[in-house]
C-alpha cells in the first residue's frame, strides 16, 4: 500500500493511530472521550485544510476508513545561516505503524513520502526525535545523530491551569 495524504475524513483514525503512539512509548491514552482528543481534532483538521507548511500522510483504506499507520512533516523556521540560508528545516512527526500492521515497510514509506515533499519544497534539511522503535527505520532513511543535543524545559502551568503535555 502506498501512503495518500489524509484528509479531513481520516481524522478519527489520525488520533486513534496517535493513541497508539502514546501507547507504545509508555503513556496512557485514557479514554476515547479523554480531554486531549478533542484538541487533537480540531488540531489535525486546521492543519490538514489550512496550513501549506504541513504535510500529512497515510496508509490504508479509503478516506474515513480503518488506517495502518501514518507520519506528518511540517516546516519549521530559524534563523538564516550560510548553509541554511532561509532558515528553514522540516520536522517529521507522529510516525506511527498500527501494531498489527508493523515489520511491512509502512513506516518507511511514509516517512521517504515526508522527505521528498520537503525537497519537493526546497527543504533538505530535516529533523526528528525518534523512539527506541522507530530509529531503524529513520537510520535506513539515511538520519544520523543530530550535530548538536536535544535538551527539554517543563514549567509548571500557572495555577488552575491544566497541563498541556
Amino acid at each position: 500500500m502506498q501512503p495518500r495524504p489524509a484528509v479531513p475524513a481520516d481524522v478519527p483514525e489520525l488520533i486513534r493511530l496517535r493513541a497508539v503512539a502514546l501507547a507504545s512509548l509508555g503513556m496512557d491514552p485514557g479514554s476515547s472521550d479523554d480531554p486531549w482528543r478533542a484538541t487533537a481534532d480540531g488540531w489535525f483538521r486546521e492543519r490538514l485544510t489550512g496550513r501549506s507548511d504541513v504535510h500529512c500522510l497515510v496508509v490504508g483504506g479509503a478516506p474515513g476508513e480503518p488506517l495502518v499507520a501514518t507520519g506528518m512533516a511540517w516546516v519549521t523556521y530559524h534563523l538564516p545561516s550560510p548553509r541554511w540560508t532561509d532558515g528553514r528545516r522540516g520536522y517529521l512527526d507522529g510516525i506511527v505503524t498500527d501494531e498489527a500492521a508493523r515489520g511491512r515497510g509502512h513506516g518507511r514509506r511514509i516517512v521517504d513520502g515526508l522527505v521528498a515533499w520537503l525537497n519537493g519544497i526546497g527543504i533538505h534539511y530535516v529533523q526528528l526525535h525518534a523512539s527506541a522503535d522507530g530509529e531503524g527505520v529513520y537510520r535506513a532513511a539515511g538520519f544520523t545523530a543530530g550535530a548538536y543535543p536535544g535538551m527539554d524545559l517543563f514549567t509548571r502551568p500557572a495555577p488552575g491551569t491544566a497541563p498541556t503535555a
